[in-house]
């Protein structure tokens, strides 16, 4: 059979990304699944949403992000680094080609930012790269990521007081599977839930799919459709076979690349969480399925590692020991 892609990706400056959605500071997502939080990271997390505001107003005064364009008044999702960003950045890429093309002896390739339709047609971004979003019925201009809105309904459902544990595994099991929910799907749940505009309470429209690629025409005759990638993986398999060529047609190797991606994000908030315009450091390891030995694997051959199974995280359950 052909060779098998395990996926190391780490967004930069972006913390924790969502797998395909670009998320930003520094976060690693592996193809085979990944680990559950335990309870520190949990407690981090909560200082650190608790002390977000006064963070991001103090990064902002020190220059190391500010609203891109901000004296034009800006447009979200886009973020400047300054000096001292820049340098942070520049150090954890440092750090990660040391990692992977150094140590690793990992390929590193450089693909373009533009790619043609045929390539996304290919790869199914054309087709289904795409979000739901809800509109106000009043005022169609102010719109909402339907997931996010609905995990959003759910987390303050969850707060109530004297909540009944049946409601608390109700509404966890609907904000787990928010962003798996077909239109037909979530527009059930909407109606159930009675989920108003959160602005001015107004009913919202049906969901509808949005593409979160940002088209853009090619020539001068604009006839040759393009799109910024979404993602830096493209690049990778789109050279596979010269990155095989060039180790001499053995397997395994891994090929590593750090670049911009750009999706057009229905609604991004919370800073620089979720952006338009980011930066990924993202690497393919090529293996035979028929053999997946690896120098290194003795190292890691004890390690036990706690998984969190997509049916149980849908489910609302705990983990599987």
């Amino acid at each position: 059979g052909g060779p098998v892609a395990i996926l190391a990706q780490v967004t930069a400056p972006q913390v924790g990304a969502s797998g395909l959605r670009g998320g930003e500071g520094l976060g690693t997502g592996l193809g085979a699944g990944a680990p559950a939080a335990s309870a520190a990271p949990t407690s981090a997390m909560s200082d650190f949403e608790r002390n977000r505001k006064e963070l991001e107003d103090l990064c902002r005064r020190r220059f190391f992000f500010r609203q891109g364009s901000e004296i034009y008044g800006g447009v979200s999702g886009f973020y400047t680094y300054g000096p001292p960003g820049c340098a942070l950045k520049t150090n954890i890429i440092h750090q990660w080609r040391n990692h992977f093309i150094i140590e690793e002896q990992m390929m590193e390739i450089e693909d373009t930012n533009i790619m043609p339709h045929p390539v996304l047609k290919a790869s199914g971004h054309v087709d289904r790269f795409s979000d739901f979003l809800v509109r106000d019925s009043g005022d169609e201009k102010k719109f909402y990521r339907a997931d996010k809105l609905l995990e959003d309904v759910m987390d303050a459902k969850l707060k109530e007081k004297d909540i009944t544990p049946d409601k608390v595994k109700e509404y966890t099991v609907v904000r787990n599977q928010a962003d798996a929910y077909s239109k037909e799907e979530l527009s059930e749940i909407f109606q159930k839930y009675a989920i108003k505009s959160p602005d001015s309470g107004n009913n919202l429209t049906e969901p509808e799919p949005f593409n979160l690629m940002f088209p853009t025409p090619i020539g001068p005759s604009g006839t040759i459709q393009g799109y910024l990638r979404p993602e830096t993986a493209q690049g990778i398999f789109l050279n596979y076979k010269f990155c095989l060529e060039q180790n001499a047609n053995k397997l395994p190797f891994g090929i590593a690349q750090v670049g911009k991606s750009f999706r057009n994000e229905i609604a991004p908030r919370q800073g620089l969480t979720r952006q338009r315009e980011f930066t990924q450091a993202e690497i393919e390891y090529f293996v035979k399925p028929t053999a997946k030995q690896h120098p290194k694997f003795k190292t890691v051959a004890n390690l036990k590692l706690l998984l969190f199974s997509s049916p149980r995280q849908l489910a609302g359950e705990s983990h599987e020991e």
